[in-house]
């Protein structure tokens, strides 16, 4: 009988808000028979976030019922108050019922405010004639635009909104006449402060070089993608509406790249010493190595760090080696004394820099605390420093970015997973940098993992993980976009509870409609595909046999025929088949050559060499129609700087000049 009591009471408790059972409560109506039944409130003096969370609201609420909802501040209802949590107005011509977007005078007496809201935190609530959606405004403050991001949330979770990619083909915005919303009470706070996912959308050298590959100059590049990107409603992007942003305001990256001109003439001793025993940095000036057991050279580091603080007045600064170059770490014998014999060995049989790195970092951090005693010293996890250390302790002012787990050698991911847990006692602030999203940038081919990001994402979430910055999104969303559209979400909340397979099921539900499952089969054999690649340490190419091609094929074929009387959803997966037609043509001229290798390699012959030409004519052909035609399916830019470069051992830089001849010609 006291089971029962408990089991009645907690349901009433769960139908309950501001001690209203939600049976008796009548929803809100925004829109009745395509006619606006509200109207937008902002504050007199509202935020940024506010500002642009109304516009947001206002044109998705008319693309959903075609009516324009105005947008008034809350000083033009002079007379407004609230009675019994009903917003009072004798204004002439006033709606029914209201949006409050920000925190105003109207959502205070309401009892919505952001007083107690931390960083990026949203706060959803309905009363009887009104909805509230804000974030908080005060500074300092490491994200503000939660008021933004409560907008994007009630679009999706109460009306139904998607933004599977960038683009109006992406955008799921249903359509009714009348709008109703059931009552809420929901606040969130996201657990990582910093979630970034570079976008990379800017022009750059290499992709200029992709860009010209293909037959195409800049102008073409940044008319096709704005074309491709626009929407109807005004939405701040495709990562803005997945509540990408927040900052710690951590200074990371690589930081010594000037230490070379300015220093090399009076102390070349701060360089790291080379296998031919000198100090030389000149073939790669911006990567320089450091010397780190050179007292001199820490003290000197200490002192700038120290006065760019002073000059900057900021929290942290960056503390990070420089990466990459032709120069190697020094060799030294008072920088190897500081490497432990028992440290991991590396591939290439050296052990493994961790703690020397940290004796370095450490006393960089004595010197500078002493004068700033806050700050947070950012370093790096990476490379030949990514082991954790075996004898040395890390200051406690320094945080770590850590540069590992990627999805293509499950070996390796599973080491990193140890790491990072090794890492995370020694600091509560680990920065996940990640390079995991390059997977296949190369190449442009279907590569999905969601289900392990998801697994890997709950257990950084519980060990440490404070920021991420990865690298990066490369756009191919035909062939890799559900890796995007669920790390945006599992940066927002990366719940141990959450359920990947239900967050798969809805981005095929509201993206494919009818097609849906076909469309999730053809997802989850790619992951199979996936598996196999990080299981084998297979190359990228490797698995896109006649066979797996029709497999992928048949699937989509379902989802076609399921979707002929959805207009949208037909679309998207025209946009998915265009991926795969894509990778079919991408792969063709590697399949030829493992053919070749498999019946006992050797000199090419003439008639292999013209059916690999034919191919990589093709290829260039598919990537051109691609790149006008389905410009956010894949980066063929990218792909055509990145990989092409592979092709001249099948003796192909151009295609064909008859090819090109068509071309041109059209």
């Amino acid at each position: 009988m006291n089971r029962l009591h408990s089991i009645l009471t907690m349901i009433v408790l769960l139908l309950t808000i501001h001690g209203t059972p939600l049976d008796a409560a009548e929803p809100l109506v925004l829109a009745k028979d395509g006619q606006a039944n509200a109207v937008i409130l902002l504050p007199s003096n509202p935020s940024v976030a506010a500002r642009e969370g109304a516009d947001i609201l206002s044109d998705h609420l008319k693309q959903i019922c075609g009516r324009e909802f105005q947008i008034v501040s809350e000083d033009k209802l002079k007379d407004a108050t609230v009675k019994d949590e009903y917003i009072v107005t004798q204004a002439p011509g006033s709606t029914e019922n209201f949006i409050l977007v920000g925190e105003g005078k109207l959502a205070q007496l309401l009892g919505a405010t952001s007083q107690n809201l931390g960083p990026g935190e949203t706060l959803i609530r309905t009363y009887p004639n009104a909805i509230v959606l804000l974030g908080p405004k005060r500074r300092p403050t490491s994200d503000e635009n939660g008021t933004r991001y409560a907008v994007a949330l009630f679009l999706e979770q109460s009306l139904g909104c998607r933004f599977l990619w960038p683009g109006e083909l992406g955008k799921v915005v249903p359509q009714r006449n009348t709008i109703e919303v059931a009552a809420i009470d929901h606040s969130f706070t996201p657990k990582i402060r910093q979630r970034r996912i570079r976008m990379a959308t800017g022009y750059s050298d290499r992709k200029d070089k992709g860009v010209k590959r293909l037959g195409f100059d800049e102008a073409d590049y940044h008319r096709l993608r704005k074309s491709a990107s626009t929407t109807v409603s005004q939405d701040s992007g495709w990562a803005g509406w997945h509540c990408l942003g927040g900052s710690l305001r951590l200074a990371s990256g690589h930081s010594f790249g000037y230490m070379w001109e300015m220093h090399k003439d009076k102390h070349p001793e701060w360089f790291a010493v080379q296998p031919d025993g000198t100090r030389d940095q000149s073939r790669s000036p911006d990567r320089s190595r450091l010397c780190v057991s050179n007292m001199e050279l820490i003290e000197e580091i200490a002192r700038d760090r120290i006065e760019k603080i002073n000059r900057s007045e900021t929290g942290s600064v960056s503390i990070g080696p420089n990466d990459g170059g032709q120069t190697g770490f020094c060799r030294c014998e008072e920088c190897k004394k500081l490497d432990p014999s028992n440290s991991r060995k590396l591939v290439n049989g050296n052990v493994a820099l961790t703690d020397r790195f940290i004796y370095f970092w450490n006393e960089i951090a004595k010197r500078v605390v002493k004068v700033h005693p806050d700050v947070t010293l950012m370093a790096d996890a990476y490379a030949v420093y990514a082991a954790p250390p075996v004898e040395r302790k890390l200051h406690p002012n320094i945080a770590i970015r850590y540069v590992g787990i990627k999805y293509n050698n499950e070996e390796k991911r599973q080491q990193d997973r140890k790491d990072w847990k090794a890492w995370s006692t020694a600091t509560d602030k680990l920065f996940y940098r990640s390079n995991f999203l390059l997977s296949s940038r190369r190449q442009g081919v279907p590569f999905i993992y969601v289900h392990k990001m998801a697994e890997d994402f709950k257990y950084l979430a519980q060990h440490s993980l404070v920021a991420t910055d990865l690298d990066s999104c490369c756009h191919n969303w035909a062939t890799q976009g559900l890796n995007y559209y669920v790390c945006a979400k599992l940066l927002w909340d990366p719940d141990p509870d959450l359920d990947v397979d239900a967050l798969i099921d809805d981005y095929c539900r509201a993206g494919f409609g009818s097609g849906a499952e076909s469309v999730k089969n053809h997802f989850l054999y790619v992951e199979e595909v996936t598996r196999n690649v990080a299981a084998e340490q297979l190359n990228y190419t490797d698995p896109y046999t006649p066979e797996v091609i029709d497999k992928l094929r048949s699937d989509l074929d379902a989802a076609e025929t399921a979707t002929r009387d959805e207009p949208d959803a037909h679309e998207r997966v025209a946009f998915l088949r265009s991926g795969l037609e894509y990778t079919d043509a991408y792969v063709a001229a590697f399949r030829i050559f493992r053919e070749h290798e498999a019946s006992g390699g050797g000199r090419l012959p003439s008639e292999t060499k013209l059916r690999i030409r034919k191919a990589l004519d093709n290829n260039w052909l598919v990537s051109r129609d691609m790149f006008e035609n389905h410009h956010l399916a894949v980066n063929v830019a990218t792909v055509a700087y990145g990989s092409w470069s592979y092709f001249a051992r099948f003796y192909w830089s151009d295609p064909s000049p008859e090819i090109r001849e068509r071309v041109e010609s059209r």
